[in-house]
């Protein structure tokens, strides 16, 4: 089954929760209750931190970078450099390809087969795997410009705006992917 992710209500760059169409098709499973389950430690507390991870990661990032905006533009190589900001975020971006990518062609067909009528939801979080993969590639273009030359404080304000565009895609993503996906966590550990 498709679904329309141009509709504002399926949007990660829009949506303020899952689509209220999608919640009669997901696992039944109270997220208050997650942590309780037998089989939370194993898979489900794995991608949780997975993802806890990412979202820590990139707020580091953006906290290091409002604090350079407000430096001397004098000052930002060596406070780059000190600060490992540079790699940090080619990690992180990495990172985050890397872990979406197993979900794409690992978990996500496996759980299609085992759940058809999750078909829709992972159809939307695979749309939202579009959008956050040309997020971080503007951050990595923007980071790659920051360690090209001098860094300068329009480059720092650059890959802050991709920071915060970030933030509000891995936000909304995340929580969405966790209703979806923890609860066939738990059914199968």
């Amino acid at each position: 089954m498709k679904i329309d992710l141009n509709a504002i209500e399926n949007s990660v760059l829009t949506r303020k929760a899952l689509p209220a169409s999608l919640r009669p098709t997901l696992l039944e499973q109270t997220k208050s209750d997650w942590s309780k389950h037998p089989r939370f430690d194993g898979k489900a507390a794995f991608f949780m931190n997975i993802h806890r991870n990412l979202i820590n990661g990139n707020a580091s990032m953006t906290q290091a970078l409002e604090d350079m905006l407000d430096m001397s533009e004098s000052d930002l190589p060596i406070v780059i450099q000190q600060s490992r900001l540079l790699p940090a975020g080619k990690n992180l971006i990495s990172f985050a390809h890397g872990h979406h990518e197993i979900e794409d062609h690992g978990y996500f067909p496996q759980f299609a087969l085992l759940y058809p009528e999750l078909d829709r939801a992972l159809a939307l979080l695979d749309g939202d795997h579009k959008v956050l993969d040309e997020a971080l590639h503007g951050a990595e273009e923007a980071l790659d410009l920051l360690g090209a030359g001098d860094p300068t404080r329009d480059g720092i304000s650059t890959l802050y705006k991709h920071s915060k565009a970030l933030e509000l895609i891995l936000d909304r993503h995340i929580n969405d992917e966790e209703e979806i996906i923890i609860p066939i966590f738990l059914r199968h550990g």
